[in-house]
């Protein structure tokens, strides 16, 4: 599989999230914004309690959790949690 150069993996982690964690890949991170509000999780970039981790590896992620319920990161959108099945 080829990978997209111009698409970033994000990994986005909030005391005021409802998950552990926000996994999307987009061209920016303003694009993961928009793509995360689309799928219905509200993100305040302004929050002091957000965490943004780019370029977010699968061995960077929680291998108990994260990674057996996470959808690729190849492509652009949200692949965790991931809902798209």
């Amino acid at each position: 599989m080829i990978r997209n150069p111009l698409l970033q993996s994000y990994w986005i982690e909030g005391a005021n999230l409802p998950v552990p964690g926000l996994g999307v890949t987009a061209y920016t991170f303003a694009d993961a914004v928009e793509l995360l509000r689309a799928a219905g999780y509200e993100i305040s970039i302004t929050d002091p309690t957000i965490g943004v981790t780019e370029k977010v590896q699968v061995c960077d992620l929680d291998q108990d959790h994260v990674v057996p319920n996470m959808g690729p990161m190849l492509f652009r959108g949200v692949w965790f949690p991931f809902s798209n099945l």
